[in-house]
């Protein structure tokens, strides 16, 4: 089957994501994030790129493009090809390192290109990785605070102005923390990872349609707890990966509204959205999450 085309054209401004093969770390230590980096930097010379912000993560990569030549596939060709090649030579390793071709979506609105910039810089805080923003090292961040100087290769000055300056910019990452600036419309931080509905289904869960009852007793199946366990929050309960991956497996990987899987969790539309907008970076430090999701995605949980 041939590969699907990627939508590209000139001046198309992308998010672009890859992670590691099996889940494993593309990044082990700060050599690494600074050799990807070095290779990063080469793209506006060579390839015409316009670099807007970025996020390391220990076992994926996030980055705003923008494309003025149409070319981001030989521009990520050449950047995953020459990153592996010179961590290959610096780790003595041998084989592949991501878990396929790299995923990229198209931004049209101003809105959620201004919103994917907080998106990217607060992954450590939601994974865990740091407790403030200011703390994460790998991350674009602190080029846009002034905290670093901004390397030649970064351009800050758009999304800054969008966002009213560092002080707007700092105002907009609270909110954004805080619950109290929602997500644009059609912002979905999963979909990337998941290219289309039919492609996650797998025939196990595809026989089910979309009965939330039925697809919510496959996960309580794969993760070995009652259905009722997913329905509901237990007080003073800490522990609520579960439920996430219902609220991820019932929206995304089945299609359905929030409004009809924030009613089978026993949830509000806007605590659907919250998980779902966090549950990325929570599955990329959880192991036992992300093989959750493999499970319910290869069909050995029915």
């Amino acid at each position: 089957m041939a590969r699907p085309l990627r939508l590209d054209f000139p001046g198309a401004r992308h998010h672009v994501m890859n992670r590691g093969a099996r889940h494993a770390p593309i990044f082990t230590n700060d050599a690494s994030c600074a050799l990807f980096l070095s290779v990063v930097a080469s793209l506006p010379a060579r390839f015409g790129v316009i670099v807007h912000a970025y996020a390391l993560m220990p076992n994926h990569f996030h980055l705003l493009l923008e494309t003025p030549r149409g070319n981001l596939s030989r521009a990520m060709q050449y950047l995953t090809g020459e990153y592996v090649r010179l961590l290959n030579e610096l780790e003595t390793w041998d084989g592949p390192l991501f878990k396929g071709r790299f995923r990229n979506r198209v931004v049209e609105t101003d809105a959620y290109w201004s919103h994917l910039l907080l998106y990217l810089h607060l992954n450590p805080v939601r994974a865990h990785l740091v407790t403030d923003e200011d703390d994460a090292y790998w991350t674009s961040h602190a080029a846009y605070t002034g905290a670093s100087r901004r390397p030649d290769w970064l351009t800050t000055d758009d999304l800054l102005a969008a966002h009213g300056g560092v002080a707007g910019y700092r105002e907009a990452l609270h909110a954004v923390q805080t619950g109290r600036s929602p997500a644009p419309a059609g912002f979905d931080p999963l979909a990337l990872w998941a290219p289309s509905v039919s492609d996650l289904r797998p025939a196990s869960a595809a026989a089910l349609g979309t009965d939330p009852d039925a697809l919510l007793a496959l996960v309580a199946r794969t993760c070995g707890v009652e259905v009722d366990m997913l329905r509901s929050a237990r007080p003073g309960r800490g522990d609520n990966r579960r439920r996430w991956l219902a609220a991820w497996w019932l929206a995304i990987a089945n299609g359905l509204p929030q409004r009809a899987t924030a009613r089978a969790l026993g949830a509000t539309e806007q605590q659907v959205s919250l998980w779902l907008g966090r549950f990325p970076a929570l599955a990329a430090g959880d192991p036992e999450l992300a093989q959750w999701m493999d499970d319910l995605r290869g069909g050995t949980a029915a």
